[in-house]
């Protein structure tokens, strides 16, 4: 039952792809706040650019059960499962890249930034074009290698309901 939920398989659509938009959603957008910080010095952009950071941290925890029960049905010694194994090991190590950036910045001042330095923002570029990379690896999983991917016959829908 469990694996059923993390799985996504009540809902007929994978539910890793859905939970990942969260941290690289949040990720995207503290770089956003950090490009608009560095042509404003605004310190409540450097502040919500950390609190996206965070977010992202902890909407992690979210999408990392539900990519390992997908990883687990994936079968050993194939190239599937070698992509899957380099976008896991990737994921691990933006997410460490992650919490890394946010005690930087945090020890920098002490507290909340108010502030981004150049060092920072540089590191958050690298930390999203590995994201992209990762993602570009996740999506082949999907789109070339069926892998998530459920027929409507193994649902417990039955036959003949379309999906939405």
């Amino acid at each position: 039952m469990f694996k059923y939920l993390l799985q996504g398989r009540f809902m007929r659509h994978p539910l890793h792809p859905l939970l990942v938009h969260l941290p690289v959603g949040l990720w995207i957008g503290s770089l956003v706040f950090d490009i608009i910080f560095l042509a404003s010095g605004n310190a409540n952009l450097a502040i919500a650019s950390y609190y996206s950071m965070l977010l992202g941290l902890i909407a992690v925890a979210l999408a990392v059960p539900t990519g390992l029960v997908e990883y687990m049905t994936i079968p050993a010694n194939t190239r599937p499962k070698r992509l899957a194994t380099t976008h896991m090991i990737m994921n691990v190590g933006i997410t460490v890249l992650y919490l890394i950036n946010l005690i930087v910045r945090r020890s920098a001042e002490g507290g909340v930034p108010t502030f981004v330095t150049t060092g920072q923002f540089i590191f958050s570029i690298i930390c999203i074009v590995l994201l992209g990379i990762s993602g570009y690896l996740g999506g082949l999983l999907v789109y070339n290698y069926g892998v998530g991917y459920r027929k409507p016959s193994e649902t417990d829908f039955g036959e003949g309901r379309r999906a939405a």
